[in-house]
């Protein structure tokens, strides 16, 4: 995970408040209701609802800095990709009749350092990661878009005419925890929209290496080395 950055910082220190704004609520409204059920002490009417009144805006307080929390650690599970970024190397080989061995090692900004691995049958293959991107208008909090890779896709065919419901899907990389309950939620987020973006189609060749980046919309691949295909040959290709 990355460092929660500006938006962790404001969300730390809004939470710090509430509890501090809740716990000063909490301790007068406390001295409210004792001081009107003790003989003779000082009371004023109405003292108790407006403590209580107080109290309840100083929660909402402590939920804004926790809903910024949550934020925060949800997004810091995906790369930030503004502009275009790296992502990874990924070498590819073909691991047996019309299927494909993948091996991806995340670049040291990616948010996981792991090496993701995967096979998926079929003439040709592409990887698929979530996006998310924010509000221009909030941004200043700290909310940055990103992308995060999920899934290893595959298709019998080459024409590109393959039904969705035909593509066989693997798992490549699970969400983390805290992502994976931002996009379980997204819906209720007016200001943040998700949407999943898929590499080029690949072909399926006996040794292929590649870097793969993701530039806003979706994701660049620029092939270093093919089998058949001189080593100082470069080809990029874009979706």
């Amino acid at each position: 995970m990355e460092s929660v950055g500006r938006l962790g910082i404001i969300a730390a220190i809004v939470s710090f408040a509430g509890v501090l704004l809740c716990a000063r609520g909490t301790f007068r409204l406390v001295q409210s209701v004792r001081a009107r059920f003790t003989f003779g002490a000082p009371y004023r009417s109405g003292t108790i609802q407006d403590r209580l009144l107080g109290l309840l805006l100083e929660i909402v307080v402590l939920l804004v800095g926790a809903a910024l929390a949550f934020l925060a650690l949800g997004q810091a599970d995906f790369q930030p990709n503004e502009s275009t970024v790296r992502v990874g190397q990924i070498e590819a080989r073909r691991s047996g009749w019309a299927k494909v061995q993948i091996r991806l090692v995340p670049d040291p900004l990616y948010p996981s350092s792991r090496a993701m691995e995967g096979e998926i049958a079929g003439a040709r293959w592409a990887l698929v990661g979530d996006f998310i991107a924010w509000d221009r208008g909030l941004k200043w909090l700290g909310l940055r878009d990103g992308h995060r890779l999920r899934y290893l896709i595959g298709a019998n065919d080459t024409t590109g005419m393959t039904r969705a419901d035909r593509v066989e899907r693997a798992l490549l990389d699970p969400l983390p925890g805290a992502a994976a309950r931002l996009l379980s939620v997204a819906r209720f987020i007016p200001f943040l929209k998700v949407r999943t973006e898929s590499s080029p189609w690949f072909p399926v060749t006996d040794r292929q290496v590649m870097v793969l980046y993701a530039i806003g919309p979706g994701y660049l691949a620029e092939v270093a080395s093919e089998s058949g295909q001189p080593a100082g040959r470069r080809q990029t290709t874009t979706y």
